[in-house]
């Protein structure tokens, strides 16, 4: 009998685990949840292996504390996106007080908080496009009764989408070798983490972005806000061969999505190609 009962405590112990049954939540655990207030690399969601830097800073006697470099409750503890969680290094325990959160994406070695330069990578068409889009969250007084902590990420860069169009005059279809370059663009961000902001640091390089191609006509790339002047080089657009630069002035504002329509009137293999352009700035999408 005992033999037995043994037998069918193993058994049972056996499906709960393929069951899931057996796995408690510690609840005082902390557990991230983010979301996107835009889109990025992948247009849906955050991808296996991203990682974040979560920051979690006390209340004292009830009073919001500024967020710091160091010494904070929790202090850029780096969180990766697996299997639908953001699991840590290390297991995070709840504070016994309220904590405001922050969050950083992607994850940043810091020597810093408000004077914190980010540099942009000009090469987009891979893995550049990704690891430009600087993005930032918080949450304010939570604790641990609130369950989990929602991070909803807002973008800190500009991004640009270059659309190209034929015009009723264009024969024959696109060609299929389009390169696409942002021109004279400043690379260098001056960020403010604590606060959630940037601007166009003053002493950056101006450099070429080769913009990543979303299909066979529409490219984008990933900007530091900045004013472009219309008598510079924005655009270049290469096409079976030739290339032709693009004059546009514009401002690209923090969060916000700047689209270029560029209609093509004329075939590419002409002496002379007519273009126009226009323009139009939204929410990030």
């Amino acid at each position: 009998m005992k033999r037995y009962i043994a037998i069918a405590a193993l058994a049972l112990v056996a499906t709960g685990c393929e069951n899931g049954s057996m796995e408690v939540q510690n609840p005082n655990e902390i557990r991230v949840e983010a979301s996107l207030g835009g889109t990025r690399a992948t247009l849906t969601d955050f991808e296996e292996g991203d990682t974040m830097g979560l920051f979690a800073v006390e209340y004292a006697d009830g009073v919001q504390q500024p967020l710091q470099l160091i010494g904070n409750y929790l202090s850029n503890e780096p969180l990766t996106y697996n299997n639908g969680e953001w699991t840590p290094n290390k297991t995070l325990f709840w504070s016994d007080k309220p904590c405001d959160f922050y969050g950083i994406y992607p994850y940043q070695e810091l020597g810093t908080l408000k004077n914190f330069l980010f540099d942009l990578t000009p090469n987009q068409a891979g893995e550049g496009y990704e690891a430009s889009d600087l993005m930032w969250a918080n949450h304010i007084n939570v604790s641990r009764e609130d369950g989990a902590v929602q991070l909803p990420f807002q973008h800190l860069m500009s991004r640009l989408v270059v659309d190209i169009v034929r015009g009723p005059k264009y024969e024959g279809e696109l060609p299929e070798d389009i390169d696409v370059h942002v021109y004279n663009t400043a690379t260098t961000a001056l960020v403010d983490l604590a606060a959630g902001n940037l601007e166009k640091y003053q002493l950056s390089e101006k450099n070429t972005i080769t913009m990543r191609q979303l299909d066979g006509d529409t490219f984008d790339a990933i900007i530091v806000p900045q004013h472009i002047e219309r008598n510079t080089p924005l655009v270049e657009i290469t096409m079976e061969g030739i290339a032709y630069l693009l004059e546009y002035s514009i401002s690209f504002r923090p969060g916000h999505q700047h689209t270029i329509t560029v209609t093509l009137n004329t075939s590419p293999d002409q002496e002379k190609i007519e273009i126009s352009i226009d323009g139009e700035v939204g929410g990030w999408e």
